[in-house]
């Protein structure tokens, strides 16, 4: 009898619950918090397996409640995982910082406000895995410290978090940090390049600015950098030049930031790792760098809107893995490379409005893989090369764009090629008359028969002649009609020039 009492006794000293083995007191309670605090639970309710249930015989560890994983520790059970997405949710319980064993604790794309979310989640010492993305409604502002020494994943995209972006990090063993599509303030804090575990750290489209923090080049493991802010919000204030101490991001994958200055000449020798580049509104001086030919994992590149100058290096086009590259809005100039043949796996090429000049590269009819190409806006002579009508068998629907350049004639064979490809080519100055199955161009009635050929059998009326091309074009003693026809410097109007 006296063992008895003993037994009894024990167990009740084992998290109050009376029963060993069941989930300590403290836990349920939460719980039972949570399942309460849910919208319209009628449509959902079968999902909820053992919720609801205060019986004794329903136990939210022993009967493996939906959503919750737990430990066991002398005997007592403790909720380690709340794993409760898209469960019409509406406030976590103030205290659930008392859930001890607590390491994780996703609850995203619920409709949890500011109101019902306990701030003591950002101060338990046991939180490994924290998912709060994807609730519009949260408006949540975050603590200037984060203390969390076991957070590996934290994970808050589209939430309306806004407020300053924590200062200080002690977060040693944080790999995942993903915070796009808020409403955060500030600067990027030092601190975060002490979390040398991070791999993905996904802060764009916020309102953040000031420069990259040299720190950062101890995030040796980082492979995911996305920093490139709003558009929408015309809010471009996280834009500086790379550090030197970047080098050292030997892992990194995919970057998208706003920078300016100069590429480092470093990036093609110690980002070999790397397959998406993207740059967003930067202001760069000088060329594009022959080092980034040396990334050969490179799979897409994006420097539009750049401001790059010189000439495109034909190398980039022997990377092997290239799909994507978009070089478009800069102010390049030079002919395109007849190297554009090499980049077999490019899907997707746009170099349009540049500088570019010279005729279209026979080559380009050996891209295999070509989905769309953009050379619009530039200054591109001649003639659409017959080497087009091998695009045809890519065995996928191609669009090309090439209007507003300073083309002038059709190669021949490519009957099959207007009719099954579709192409813009308004804005050149092609010469008439045009092929009857060319539908989408117009032809310049100066830039006809003996007036293509000869500046004198050009100028007259209405016609002005275009040393560059050439062609005869309309146009009066102010320049052509159409600007993209001819560059100032080439125009002549009833007089040829000389020389």
């Amino acid at each position: 009898m006296d063992s008895l009492y003993v037994k009894l006794f024990v167990v009740a000293l084992l998290g109050g619950t009376g029963v060993m083995g069941k989930t300590n007191v403290f836990d349920r309670k939460m719980l039972d918090y949570i399942y309460n605090s849910t919208y319209d639970r009628s449509h959902i309710i079968a999902n909820w397996t053992g919720w609801g249930n205060s019986s004794s015989t329903s136990d939210p560890c022993l009967d493996k409640w939906h959503g919750i994983a737990c430990v066991e520790e002398g005997s007592v059970h403790y909720v380690s995982e709340i794993n409760l997405p898209s469960h019409e949710l509406f406030s976590l319980p103030e205290d659930i910082q008392g859930m001890k064993y607590l390491t994780t604790l996703i609850v995203s794309e619920n409709d949890i406000k500011r109101s019902g979310f306990p701030m003591g989640v950002f101060a338990m010492q046991t939180l490994e895995h924290l998912d709060i993305s994807n609730m519009y409604v949260l408006n949540l502002t975050l603590p200037t410290k984060l203390e969390m020494p076991k957070l590996r994943d934290f994970y808050g995209s589209r939430s309306r978090i806004n407020g300053l972006f924590p200062i200080s990090w002690d977060t040693p063993n944080l790999e995942n940090l993903v915070l796009n599509d808020n409403e955060l303030i500030g600067y990027l804090p030092s601190d975060l390049g002490k979390s040398i575990n991070l791999k993905q750290l996904f802060l764009q489209n916020n309102k953040l600015y000031r420069n990259f923090p040299p720190e950062y080049g101890n995030l040796h493991q980082l492979v995911n950098l996305s920093l490139v802010q709003s558009f929408q919000s015309q809010y471009r204030g996280l834009c500086s030049s790379i550090p030197s101490t970047w080098e050292t991001m030997f892992s990194l994958e995919y970057i998208s930031i706003c920078t300016f200055g100069h590429l480092p000449d470093y990036i093609g020798n110690s980002w070999q790792q790397l397959r998406e580049f993207i740059i967003v509104g930067g202001e760069y001086v000088g060329n594009i760098s022959e080092s980034l030919c040396n990334l050969n994992l490179l799979e897409r590149l994006d420097f539009s809107y750049c401001q790059f100058i010189g000439e495109i290096p034909g190398c980039i086009f022997s990377i092997p893995n290239l799909v994507y590259l978009d070089l478009s809005h800069n102010d390049l100039s030079g002919p395109i490379p007849d190297a554009i043949g090499n980049a077999k796996n490019l899907e997707r090429l746009s170099l349009a409005s540049n500088r570019l000049n010279g005729s279209l590269p026979k080559s380009i009819g050996q891209l295999s893989s070509l989905t769309s190409i953009s050379l619009e806006d530039n200054s591109l002579i001649g003639e659409i090369p017959s080497e087009f009508d091998a695009l045809r068998s890519n065995g996928h629907s191609l669009t090309v764009y090439l209007s507003y350049n300073m083309i002038s004639s059709i190669g021949s064979g490519l009957e099959q090629f207007f009719t099954y490809i579709y192409g813009e080519y308004n804005g050149n100055p092609f010469q008439c008359p045009l092929p009857t199955y060319v539908r989408s161009a117009t032809c310049s009635m100066c830039n006809t028969g003996a007036k293509h050929n000869s500046c004198e059998e050009c100028v007259s009326a209405g016609c002005g002649w275009c040393s560059y091309g050439p062609n005869c074009v309309e146009g009066t003693h102010q320049g052509p009609d159409n600007r993209y026809t001819c560059p100032e410097d080439y125009w002549s109007f009833q007089t040829c020039r000389q020389g």
